[in-house]
Parts: structure tokens; sequence; C-alpha cells
């Protein structure tokens, strides 16, 4: 999936999100959601972990709130896109990781905490644009 492309998060047949960044790059990912003064509940992004990174746990797979405004729910994925550990982030949060591999990182609106438990299978499609 290209970098920056519009996807939708569904669990199951229930739609969780539908103005969801898929992001890729390097700089995509480092710019993530900062910047933002607010997030909105059908918003987030999606990020894909480089292939170096992939499969690993911990510092390469982290994140920071270092800047950030507002608390933010985070998921990681495995390569199916299924939840191995997910947390709330605060704002100026310096790290949080997973402690089980993930491909994919999800950043999303808190109120999605309860919904994106372990064992969860979050899949995407892309969104066509008009």
């Amino acid at each position: 999936m290209k970098d920056g492309a519009h996807i939708r998060l569904r669990i199951g047949d229930r739609l969780l999100a539908e103005r969801v960044i898929f992001c890729s790059s390097s700089g995509s990912r480092r710019e993530g959601l900062l910047g933002l003064s607010e997030l909105k509940p059908a918003e987030g992004i999606l990020m894909q972990m480089p292939r170096s990174r992939q499969g690993k746990r911990g510092l390469v797979t982290s994140i920071h709130m270092i800047g950030m405004k507002f608390p933010i729910c985070v998921a990681w994925l495995d390569e199916h896109g299924r939840v191995v550990h997910s947390t709330v982030a605060r704002p100026w949060g310096l790290y949080y990781g997973s402690p089980e591999p993930a491909w994919f990182v999800l950043e999303a609106h808190p109120s999605l905490g309860g919904e994106l438990q372990n064992g969860v299978l979050v899949e995407w499609e892309q969104v066509e644009e008009s």
C-alpha cells in the first residue's frame, strides 16, 4: 500500500475508524500525529514498520509523545493485523513500546482503547480518492 494512502479500519464487520492515514515512509512515521491540536474518533494513523524492524519488540517499534497535546490509544499489531499490545499514551510520555513483536503501530483516538485489546484482528482497506 502506498505511503499516505487513506484507509478505513474494521474489527469484523464493525467500522472502527474511517479517516486513517497509512504511513510507511520514515518521514511520515516520524511526523505521525505531531502538530495536530486534536484527534477525532474516526481519525488515526497506521504505521508500517520498516523491514528491518518488523517482528521486533521494544525500542525499535516504540513511539514517544513528546510535543503531543492529547492522549491517544496505541495498538501494536502483528503481521496479520492482530493486536499484540495496546495502551493509552499520554502527552509528553518518553517511551511506549510493545513487549511483543510488532509489524504495525496504530495510533487512534483514546476512546477506541476498549476495542483494541490483545488478540483482536484489525483489518484495513484503502479508501478510493475521488
